[in-house]
């Protein structure tokens, strides 16, 4: 399975744009005006939507205004999720620092261990909790690609019977994790294209739109697994 969700992911990007020079080329543009507009045009974002509806192989790119549409309900669901994970983050944040505010440690006297002890355990269950909104969000923007519908984002059942029902909720979490670990293979490979004048940056460019593609359909396979 895990070979499938890898290797698939890759071939998918591969095939849908290595020889399609044009709909490569149009991946870069939007992905340039996304990021000179401040994602306020989120025409890649849009894109990444059609991917997650699990189109195959890798679509077309045209219906601008449709592209335009689809980019927002991404951001509108991701900005639904952050809302709470940053409430959270306060919350806990108050409360583990009130304690140290007004520990000894403030008059600069023998640190207090109990106030730094709720400073790490608030950071904690803070990091648990936004770690665990985030693989619910992940999935609930591919349950978006497939319904078109931004409510099933948020149908928590509904996802957890996916993931249970395919990679599980600890392979998923393991899945996770690779993805990360071959995100830092590709910064490192980033930070050393960079080094390059002109040439390396203009690579930066051209390869760096498809590391979205590979993550989109990652997560897809991921999902698909328990449909």
């Amino acid at each position: 399975m895990g070979k499938d969700i890898v290797g698939e992911a890759l071939s998918y990007t591969k095939d849908g744009f290595v020889g399609e020079w044009m709909k490569w080329i149009l991946l870069i543009i939007c992905t340039l005006i996304q990021g000179i507009t401040f994602n306020i045009v989120p025409l890649a974002t849009g894109y990444i939507f059609r991917i997650y509806s699990g189109e195959k192989p890798a679509p077309q790119i045209d219906r601008w205004g449709k592209l335009f549409v689809d980019g927002w309900k991404i951001n509108i669901v991701m900005i639904l999720y952050a809302i709470p994970a940053i409430i959270i983050a306060m919350v806990f944040g108050v409360f583990a620092f009130v304690p140290a505010f007004f520990s000894p440690v403030a008059s600069g006297q023998t640190p207090n261990v109990m106030a730094l002890a709720g400073v790490f355990v608030g950071l904690g269950i803070t990091m648990v909790v936004i770690l665990v909104l985030f693989l619910f969000a992940y999935m609930g923007v591919v349950r978006l690609g497939k319904t078109e519908k931004i409510g099933e984002a948020f149908n928590f059942h509904a996802i957890n019977e996916t993931i249970s029902n395919g990679v599980g909720w600890l392979g998923y979490i393991g899945y996770y994790i690779l993805l990360w670990l071959i995100a830092i293979i590709f910064i490192v490979i980033m930070m050393i294209l960079a080094i390059i004048p002109l040439v390396g940056w203009l690579l930066i460019f051209v390869i760096a739109p498809l590391w979205a593609v590979f993550t989109a359909r990652y997560m897809v396979n991921i999902y698909e697994a328990g449909e």
